[in-house]
Protein backbone atom coordinates (compact mmCIF):
# COMPACT_ATOMS: atom_id res chain seq x y z
CA UNK A 1 0.00 0.00 0.00
CA UNK A 2 1.43 3.35 -1.07
CA UNK A 3 2.56 5.64 1.75
CA UNK A 4 2.97 9.30 0.81
CA UNK A 5 4.81 11.59 3.19
CA UNK A 6 3.60 14.91 1.79
CA UNK A 7 0.22 15.00 0.11
CA UNK A 8 -0.54 17.97 -2.20
CA UNK A 9 -2.33 20.91 -0.61
CA UNK A 10 -5.39 20.41 -2.83
CA UNK A 11 -5.90 16.92 -1.34
CA UNK A 12 -8.13 17.30 1.74
CA UNK A 13 -7.97 15.03 4.77
CA UNK A 14 -11.20 13.46 3.59
CA UNK A 15 -9.67 12.82 0.15
CA UNK A 16 -6.65 11.14 1.71
CA UNK A 17 -8.87 8.96 3.88
CA UNK A 18 -10.86 7.81 0.82
CA UNK A 19 -7.63 7.08 -1.08
CA UNK A 20 -6.41 4.92 1.76
CA UNK A 21 -9.74 3.08 1.74
CA UNK A 22 -9.37 2.54 -2.02
CA UNK A 23 -5.88 1.13 -1.60
CA UNK A 24 -7.06 -1.29 1.07
CA UNK A 25 -10.11 -2.29 -0.99
CA UNK A 26 -7.96 -3.10 -4.02
CA UNK A 27 -5.66 -5.29 -1.95
CA UNK A 28 -8.44 -7.04 0.00
CA UNK A 29 -10.49 -7.89 -3.09
CA UNK A 30 -7.52 -8.58 -5.37
CA UNK A 31 -8.66 -6.00 -7.93
CA UNK A 32 -6.33 -4.22 -10.31
CA UNK A 33 -6.43 -0.45 -10.61
CA UNK A 34 -7.51 -0.86 -14.24
CA UNK A 35 -10.52 -3.00 -13.27
CA UNK A 36 -11.64 -0.54 -10.59
CA UNK A 37 -11.19 2.41 -12.95
CA UNK A 38 -13.42 0.68 -15.51
CA UNK A 39 -16.14 0.16 -12.90
CA UNK A 40 -15.90 3.82 -11.89
CA UNK A 41 -15.97 4.92 -15.55
CA UNK A 42 -12.77 6.96 -15.23
CA UNK A 43 -9.42 6.52 -16.96
CA UNK A 44 -6.87 4.19 -15.45
CA UNK A 45 -4.26 6.95 -15.58
CA UNK A 46 -6.48 9.28 -13.53
CA UNK A 47 -6.95 6.66 -10.82
CA UNK A 48 -3.23 5.95 -10.76
CA UNK A 49 -2.38 9.66 -10.45
CA UNK A 50 -4.90 10.14 -7.64
CA UNK A 51 -3.51 7.24 -5.64
CA UNK A 52 0.06 8.42 -6.18
CA UNK A 53 -0.84 11.93 -5.00
CA UNK A 54 0.10 13.61 -8.28
CA UNK A 55 -3.37 14.42 -9.64
CA UNK A 56 -3.22 18.06 -10.73
CA UNK A 57 -6.56 19.25 -9.34
CA UNK A 58 -8.93 18.30 -6.53
CA UNK A 59 -9.70 14.57 -6.80
CA UNK A 60 -12.93 14.83 -4.77
CA UNK A 61 -15.37 14.35 -7.67
CA UNK A 62 -13.54 11.32 -9.04
CA UNK A 63 -13.14 9.87 -5.57
CA UNK A 64 -16.93 9.97 -5.20
CA UNK A 65 -17.29 7.96 -8.42
CA UNK A 66 -14.65 5.48 -7.29
CA UNK A 67 -16.26 5.01 -3.88
CA UNK A 68 -19.63 4.44 -5.52
CA UNK A 69 -18.11 1.84 -7.84
CA UNK A 70 -16.53 -0.01 -4.91
CA UNK A 71 -19.82 -0.01 -3.03
CA UNK A 72 -21.67 -1.35 -6.06
CA UNK A 73 -19.04 -4.03 -6.60
CA UNK A 74 -19.52 -5.18 -3.01
CA UNK A 75 -23.23 -5.62 -3.71
CA UNK A 76 -22.54 -8.31 -6.31
CA UNK A 77 -23.32 -11.78 -5.08
CA UNK A 78 -23.00 -14.93 -7.19
CA UNK A 79 -24.64 -14.32 -10.55
CA UNK A 80 -26.45 -11.15 -9.47
CA UNK A 81 -25.40 -8.12 -11.51
CA UNK A 82 -24.37 -5.14 -9.44
CA UNK A 83 -26.26 -1.87 -10.03
CA UNK A 84 -23.60 -0.34 -12.27
CA UNK A 85 -23.99 3.38 -12.85
CA UNK A 86 -24.25 3.29 -16.64
CA UNK A 87 -25.09 6.41 -18.63
CA UNK A 88 -28.72 5.22 -18.71
CA UNK A 89 -28.71 4.61 -14.96
CA UNK A 90 -27.38 8.13 -14.30
CA UNK A 91 -29.82 9.83 -16.67
CA UNK A 92 -32.81 8.04 -15.14
CA UNK A 93 -31.71 8.99 -11.64
CA UNK A 94 -31.14 12.60 -12.70
CA UNK A 95 -34.65 12.77 -14.13
CA UNK A 96 -36.15 11.34 -10.94
CA UNK A 97 -34.18 13.77 -8.77
CA UNK A 98 -35.25 16.75 -10.89
CA UNK A 99 -38.93 15.79 -10.88
CA UNK A 100 -38.84 15.32 -7.10
CA UNK A 101 -36.96 18.54 -6.46
CA UNK A 102 -38.98 20.72 -8.85
CA UNK A 103 -42.32 19.00 -8.17
CA UNK A 104 -43.15 18.65 -11.84
CA UNK A 105 -43.00 16.05 -14.60
CA UNK A 106 -39.98 14.31 -16.11
CA UNK A 107 -40.38 12.30 -19.31
CA UNK A 108 -37.82 9.51 -19.73
CA UNK A 109 -37.88 7.28 -22.79
CA UNK A 110 -35.51 4.53 -23.88
CA UNK A 111 -35.39 1.57 -26.21
CA UNK A 112 -36.16 -1.84 -24.75
CA UNK A 113 -33.18 -3.51 -23.12
CA UNK A 114 -31.17 -0.40 -22.27
CA UNK A 115 -31.71 -0.70 -18.51
CA UNK A 116 -34.42 1.93 -17.99
CA UNK A 117 -36.65 -0.16 -15.74
CA UNK A 118 -33.71 -1.51 -13.76
CA UNK A 119 -32.56 2.06 -13.11
CA UNK A 120 -35.88 3.41 -11.91
CA UNK A 121 -36.52 0.37 -9.72
CA UNK A 122 -33.09 0.87 -8.19
CA UNK A 123 -33.94 4.52 -7.61
CA UNK A 124 -37.17 3.59 -5.84
CA UNK A 125 -35.35 1.03 -3.70
CA UNK A 126 -32.82 3.60 -2.52
CA UNK A 127 -35.03 6.70 -2.17
CA UNK A 128 -37.83 6.79 0.42
CA UNK A 129 -41.30 8.04 -0.54
CA UNK A 130 -40.93 6.82 -4.12
CA UNK A 131 -43.81 4.86 -5.61
CA UNK A 132 -43.66 2.90 -8.89
CA UNK A 133 -46.75 2.11 -10.91
CA UNK A 134 -46.40 -0.14 -13.95
CA UNK A 135 -49.02 0.95 -16.44
CA UNK A 136 -50.84 -1.67 -18.48
CA UNK A 137 -53.26 -1.42 -21.42
CA UNK A 138 -56.05 -2.81 -19.22
CA UNK A 139 -55.50 -0.44 -16.28
CA UNK A 140 -58.37 1.99 -15.68
CA UNK A 141 -58.28 5.30 -13.78
CA UNK A 142 -60.20 3.53 -11.00
CA UNK A 143 -57.67 0.70 -10.71
CA UNK A 144 -54.86 3.25 -10.80
CA UNK A 145 -56.36 5.12 -7.85
CA UNK A 146 -56.95 1.88 -5.95
CA UNK A 147 -53.32 0.87 -6.42
CA UNK A 148 -52.00 4.24 -5.34
CA UNK A 149 -54.30 4.33 -2.31
CA UNK A 150 -52.97 0.95 -1.23
CA UNK A 151 -49.32 1.94 -1.78
CA UNK A 152 -49.40 5.50 -0.47
CA UNK A 153 -52.03 5.51 2.25
CA UNK A 154 -52.62 1.83 3.04
CA UNK A 155 -56.31 2.30 2.20
CA UNK A 156 -58.32 -0.67 0.94
CA UNK A 157 -61.92 0.36 1.56
CA UNK A 158 -64.01 3.32 0.49
CA UNK A 159 -65.21 4.89 -2.73
CA UNK A 160 -62.89 5.87 -5.58
CA UNK A 161 -63.42 9.52 -4.69
CA UNK A 162 -62.47 8.87 -1.06
CA UNK A 163 -59.37 6.95 -2.10
CA UNK A 164 -58.35 9.75 -4.47
CA UNK A 165 -58.66 12.25 -1.62
CA UNK A 166 -56.62 9.99 0.67
CA UNK A 167 -53.84 9.75 -1.89
CA UNK A 168 -53.71 13.52 -2.36
CA UNK A 169 -53.85 14.15 1.38
CA UNK A 170 -51.05 11.69 2.10
CA UNK A 171 -48.80 13.10 -0.61
CA UNK A 172 -49.54 16.81 -0.37
CA UNK A 173 -46.43 19.01 -0.09
CA UNK A 174 -44.13 16.08 0.70
CA UNK A 175 -40.93 15.11 -1.14
CA UNK A 176 -42.74 12.10 -2.62
CA UNK A 177 -42.27 10.95 -6.20
CA UNK A 178 -44.53 8.78 -8.36
CA UNK A 179 -42.88 6.89 -11.22
CA UNK A 180 -45.10 5.47 -13.94
CA UNK A 181 -43.28 2.83 -15.98
CA UNK A 182 -44.56 1.64 -19.38
CA UNK A 183 -46.17 5.08 -19.58
CA UNK A 184 -46.65 4.83 -23.35
CA UNK A 185 -49.67 2.60 -22.59
CA UNK A 186 -51.49 5.30 -20.60
CA UNK A 187 -54.82 6.57 -21.87
CA UNK A 188 -55.92 10.22 -21.67
CA UNK A 189 -58.19 9.39 -18.70
CA UNK A 190 -55.37 7.74 -16.78
CA UNK A 191 -53.06 10.61 -17.55
CA UNK A 192 -55.65 13.15 -16.42
CA UNK A 193 -55.87 11.33 -13.07
CA UNK A 194 -52.09 11.41 -12.66
CA UNK A 195 -51.93 15.08 -13.61
CA UNK A 196 -54.63 15.99 -11.09
CA UNK A 197 -52.77 14.14 -8.33
CA UNK A 198 -49.62 16.06 -9.21
CA UNK A 199 -51.41 19.42 -9.30
CA UNK A 200 -53.32 18.91 -6.04
CA UNK A 201 -50.56 17.21 -4.07
CA UNK A 202 -47.70 19.34 -5.43
CA UNK A 203 -45.30 16.43 -5.98
CA UNK A 204 -43.07 15.13 -8.75
CA UNK A 205 -44.11 12.62 -11.41
CA UNK A 206 -41.87 10.60 -13.74
CA UNK A 207 -43.28 9.12 -16.92
CA UNK A 208 -40.93 6.39 -18.13
CA UNK A 209 -41.43 4.31 -21.24
CA UNK A 210 -40.19 3.15 -24.62
CA UNK A 211 -39.40 5.32 -27.62
CA UNK A 212 -43.14 5.51 -28.34
CA UNK A 213 -43.70 7.67 -25.24
CA UNK A 214 -42.14 10.79 -26.76
CA UNK A 215 -44.19 10.34 -29.90
CA UNK A 216 -47.38 10.55 -27.85
CA UNK A 217 -46.36 13.74 -26.06
CA UNK A 218 -44.65 15.75 -28.78
CA UNK A 219 -47.44 16.15 -31.35
CA UNK A 220 -49.45 19.32 -30.86
CA UNK A 221 -52.78 18.50 -29.22
CA UNK A 222 -51.71 14.87 -28.66
CA UNK A 223 -53.23 12.78 -25.90
CA UNK A 224 -50.41 13.84 -23.52
CA UNK A 225 -50.59 17.52 -24.53
CA UNK A 226 -51.56 18.75 -21.04
CA UNK A 227 -48.30 17.41 -19.66
CA UNK A 228 -46.06 19.53 -21.88
CA UNK A 229 -46.22 22.75 -19.85
CA UNK A 230 -45.57 20.80 -16.63
CA UNK A 231 -42.49 18.95 -17.85
CA UNK A 232 -39.15 20.17 -16.53
CA UNK A 233 -36.89 17.40 -17.85
CA UNK A 234 -37.30 15.66 -21.18
CA UNK A 235 -34.05 14.33 -22.69
CA UNK A 236 -33.74 12.65 -26.07
CA UNK A 237 -34.79 9.01 -26.25
CA UNK A 238 -31.98 6.65 -25.26
CA UNK A 239 -31.28 4.21 -28.07
CA UNK A 240 -28.45 2.11 -26.62
CA UNK A 241 -25.87 1.85 -23.90
CA UNK A 242 -22.34 3.09 -24.67
CA UNK A 243 -19.24 0.93 -25.02
CA UNK A 244 -18.09 2.40 -21.70
CA UNK A 245 -21.34 1.19 -20.15
CA UNK A 246 -20.71 -2.26 -21.59
CA UNK A 247 -17.19 -2.24 -20.15
CA UNK A 248 -18.47 -1.34 -16.68
CA UNK A 249 -21.21 -3.97 -16.78
CA UNK A 250 -18.81 -6.63 -17.99
CA UNK A 251 -16.18 -5.79 -15.40
CA UNK A 252 -18.84 -5.86 -12.69
CA UNK A 253 -19.93 -9.33 -13.79
CA UNK A 254 -16.42 -10.79 -13.63
CA UNK A 255 -15.32 -9.03 -10.47
CA UNK A 256 -11.59 -8.83 -9.85
CA UNK A 257 -10.77 -10.67 -13.09
CA UNK A 258 -9.63 -7.94 -15.45
CA UNK A 259 -11.41 -8.17 -18.79
CA UNK A 260 -9.42 -7.48 -21.95
CA UNK A 261 -10.43 -4.60 -24.22
CA UNK A 262 -10.93 -6.85 -27.27
CA UNK A 263 -13.36 -8.99 -25.27
CA UNK A 264 -15.41 -5.94 -24.32
CA UNK A 265 -15.43 -4.70 -27.90
CA UNK A 266 -16.65 -8.08 -29.14
CA UNK A 267 -19.37 -8.28 -26.49
CA UNK A 268 -20.54 -4.78 -27.39
CA UNK A 269 -20.66 -5.68 -31.06
CA UNK A 270 -22.86 -8.70 -30.33
CA UNK A 271 -25.21 -6.98 -27.89
CA UNK A 272 -25.78 -4.02 -30.25
CA UNK A 273 -26.16 -1.59 -27.39
CA UNK A 274 -28.60 -3.72 -25.38
CA UNK A 275 -27.72 -4.05 -21.70
CA UNK A 276 -30.19 -6.90 -21.40
CA UNK A 277 -28.59 -8.92 -24.20
CA UNK A 278 -25.17 -8.22 -22.73
CA UNK A 279 -25.94 -9.21 -19.14
CA UNK A 280 -28.76 -11.74 -19.44
CA UNK A 281 -27.60 -13.29 -22.69
CA UNK A 282 -23.88 -13.06 -23.42
CA UNK A 283 -22.41 -12.72 -19.93
CA UNK A 284 -24.83 -15.26 -18.45
CA UNK A 285 -23.96 -17.66 -21.26
CA UNK A 286 -20.23 -17.23 -20.74
CA UNK A 287 -20.58 -17.93 -17.02
CA UNK A 288 -22.66 -21.02 -17.73
CA UNK A 289 -20.47 -22.60 -20.41
CA UNK A 290 -17.02 -21.22 -19.66
CA UNK A 291 -15.75 -24.01 -17.41
CA UNK A 292 -11.97 -23.44 -17.10
CA UNK A 293 -11.51 -21.65 -20.42
CA UNK A 294 -9.82 -18.28 -20.75
CA UNK A 295 -12.08 -15.25 -21.05
CA UNK A 296 -11.14 -14.31 -24.58
CA UNK A 297 -12.71 -13.36 -27.91
CA UNK A 298 -12.84 -16.99 -29.02
CA UNK A 299 -14.98 -17.89 -26.00
CA UNK A 300 -17.31 -14.94 -26.68
CA UNK A 301 -17.74 -16.05 -30.30
CA UNK A 302 -18.46 -19.63 -29.26
CA UNK A 303 -21.13 -18.64 -26.73
CA UNK A 304 -22.69 -16.14 -29.13
CA UNK A 305 -22.96 -18.76 -31.89
CA UNK A 306 -23.74 -21.97 -30.03
CA UNK A 307 -25.76 -20.71 -27.04
CA UNK A 308 -27.49 -17.65 -28.48
CA UNK A 309 -27.49 -18.32 -32.22
CA UNK A 310 -26.16 -14.83 -32.95
CA UNK A 311 -24.72 -13.92 -36.30
CA UNK A 312 -20.95 -13.57 -36.33
CA UNK A 313 -19.55 -10.05 -35.93
CA UNK A 314 -15.91 -11.04 -36.43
Amino acid sequence: MTQIANWPDHYTKADIGVIQDIQKWIVDRKYTQAALARLARISGSSLNQIIKGVYATSPAKLLTAISSAMRHADETSGHVMAPVETSVFKLMHLGCDMARRNRNFAVLSAYVGTGKTFAIKRYAATHPNTYIIEATPTMTPQSLIKRLARMVAGVEKGSIADKFDEVVSSLRDTDSLIIVDEAETLTPHQLHTIRRIRDLANIGIVLAGTEHLSGLIKPQHGQFDQIRSRTGFWPETIRHITVEDAAALTQSAFGAEEVAEDVIERLYAYCRGSARMLTEGLIAGIKEFRRDRALDVKLVDTVAKKALFLQSVA
